[in-house]
């Protein structure tokens, strides 16, 4: 079975140039019989599923942690899973699963899409070779690593300061967790003010408000995956990790 998701016009079109064929994760809009095109995710961990339960649960997991990586590049992403669909004799048959609705709102926001051109030495275009997203690739390092799934998981949506603190202690037991004074100011900040007011401390000269508490733990972890996409492209590249980042939120 595939998975039907629920986006408005923007995530639409961002999950549909992050997330292409036939690289894996992809979604595409597919037509249906009701005259409507399904927004539909594909993903080799829901092929072979039968249930619409098994689909449906597996493919929430899926979709918060894209959640969270599209969030890491665009600031944000708020798409949800809206059922099942699967193939029957050349119709696409949709699988309806009723639940609690509760109402999202968000205004504005960033929206960021970049072209490169390569040209050759005589000024021709190059068209480079298929290859999966920024986004494909993070997700497939996510992965391999249950501590960097479960930080984007805590970054996705609009998390708050407890959330972005369990995000630094699923990097640091990563091994990605470098205390640097940006990192030191952020941990300051959330225990002086947010957790637990920390009393063995001073508190930070600055404190760092939430909306750059969410884009300096969503930009170290991109670093974290980008880090851990480029060694399974070269298992001997044992490079720190990157310094670029998409511009979170």
């Amino acid at each position: 079975m595939w998975l039907v998701i629920k986006a408005n016009d923007s995530d639409q079109d961002t999950w549909l140039k992050m997330f292409k064929p036939p690289f894996d994760p992809y979604v595409e809009l597919m037509p249906h019989e009701s005259g409507d095109q399904l927004l539909v995710l594909k993903s080799q961990e829901l092929d072979g599923l039968t249930s619409l339960k098994d689909t449906y649960n597996i493919g929430d997991g899926i979709v918060r942690t894209l959640n969270g990586v599209v969030a890491g590049i665009m600031g944000k992403s708020s798409v949800e899973p809206d059922g099942a669909a699967e193939m029957r004799g050349g119709k696409l048959i949709r699988h309806v699963i009723l639940r609690a609705e509760t109402a999202h709102f968000s205004f504005g926001g960033p929206s960021a899409e970049f072209h490169v051109i390569i040209r050759d030495k005589d000024g021709n275009i190059v068209v480079p070779p298929p290859a999966p997203t920024t986004a494909q690739s993070r997700y497939t390092a996510s992965r391999n690593n249950d501590l960097l799934t479960h930080a984007l998981n805590y970054c996705a949506g609009e998390p708050g300061w407890f959330d972005l603190y369990k995000a630094m202690e699923c990097l640091e037991q990563a091994g990605f967790g470098k205390k640097d004074n940006e990192m030191a100011r952020f941990s300051r900040t959330a225990n002086w003010f947010h957790r637990h007011h920390d009393t063995k401390n001073p508190p930070p000269a600055k404190p760092m408000d939430l909306r750059n508490a969410r884009r300096l733990l969503r930009g170290r972890i991109n670093q974290a995956l980008d880090h851990l996409a480029r060694q399974a492209l070269n298992p001997t590249d044992q490079a720190s990790a990157a310094q670029e980042s998409g511009p979170g939120e």
